[in-house]
């Protein structure tokens, strides 16, 4: 039943896509985002192979957020709190650029929107050639803001991801400690609204449904409200790894598949540190620094290389952090 259900759901995803194809623009973007997906698909199979530059890099403009989810370690952690300086984010999108990285993502452990400059972030990766996926939790996207964002030079290339880890007004508010669920909703349509209006094609806008077990219940009623007022609505994949780290609960996951991460993208936190990946909260494994190093000597070197070999040997006991990760 699973293998049926994410084929559906693959199926119903592509002809979601299709209403962006409104020129021979279009369906080269469509084309580079098939391409981009193909390698992860390809690792699902169990054919795996490490490119010489990462297919995206996942810069964090803060680690900084405006809300207290139940669901997430960022107030459990010891790492510092800031901001990325704009001139060592343009110095990391230029190398991406140049070096033929595909794909660049904004977020990590906070909210991306408060950084005072994210929309110069987003226009100038824009102007670098380089598509964007933000994820956000949605309470900044006033109108005001939306309409910023739409002025960036985003399309049909480019992906913003609402999470939502509660449909009710009550559950949401609950799990998503310092929310107002109505405001979100509103902020939401309110920029599909203006993006229509506006006759921008894109950002292509999607709400996952990152519930904890308590709210899965909701699941359908989240997918049923939501498709067709966006342009993807979907279920995501809920951490027990990210819940409980930093607690005392005995964390009872044990990994046995290789991870995709270390082969797709390179993290990079807002003091340019590169962790081993997002499960890393604290930065205990940190294989570069960005301020210094350069994103392919980072990708190739010997440290993240033993990592990845580690994996593929599924030694995994040789790796805690990895062993006892879900994401």
């Amino acid at each position: 039943m699973g293998s049926r259900s994410n084929a559906s759901n693959s199926v119903r995803y592509g002809l979601e896509e299709l209403k962006f194809l409104r020129s021979f623009e279009d369906l080269s973007i469509f084309r580079d985002k098939l391409a981009y997906k193909l390698p992860t698909m390809r690792a699902l199979t169990g054919s795996r192979t490490v490119p010489s530059v990462p297919p995206s890099v996942q810069i964090e403009p803060t680690n900084v957020c405006n809300l207290r989810c139940t669901t997430c370690p960022g107030a459990r952690t010891s790492f510092g709190r800031g901001y990325m300086d704009f001139d060592l984010f343009q110095k990391i999108v230029s190398e991406a650029a140049d070096i033929g990285v595909k794909r660049i993502h904004l977020y990590l452990r906070g909210e991306p929107t408060l950084h005072p400059k994210i929309f110069d972030m987003i226009a100038f990766t824009k102007s670098k050639g380089l598509p964007v996926h933000m994820t956000t939790n949605g309470t900044t996207l006033t109108q005001e803001r939306s309409a910023q964002l739409l002025q960036t030079g985003v399309n049909s290339a480019d992906q913003l991801t609402i999470s939502i880890l509660g449909h009710s007004k009550e559950s949401h508010e609950a799990t998503m400690v310092g929310i107002d669920h109505d405001r979100v909703v509103q902020n939401i349509i309110e920029l599909m609204n203006l993006r229509k209006k506006l006759r921008v094609n894109g950002p292509v806008v999607e709400t996952i449904f990152n519930a904890p077990p308590e709210n899965q219940h909701e699941t359908r009623d989240f997918l049923r409200f939501w498709r067709g007022k966006v342009d993807h609505a979907r279920e995501g994949d809920f951490s027990i790894e990210f819940k409980e780290y930093g607690t005392d609960a005995v964390n009872a996951v044990i990994r046995t598949d290789p991870c995709n991460g270390i082969y797709e993208r390179l993290l990079v936190c807002w003091d340019g540190q590169v962790p081993q990946c997002n499960g890393d909260f604290d930065g205990e494994l940190i294989i570069g620094d960005l301020k210094t190093d350069s994103i392919a000597d980072t990708w190739n070197c010997e440290r993240l290389q033993a990592i990845r070999r580690i994996h593929e040997t599924r030694q995994l006991h040789d790796l805690p952090m990895c062993l006892h990760c879900d994401l």
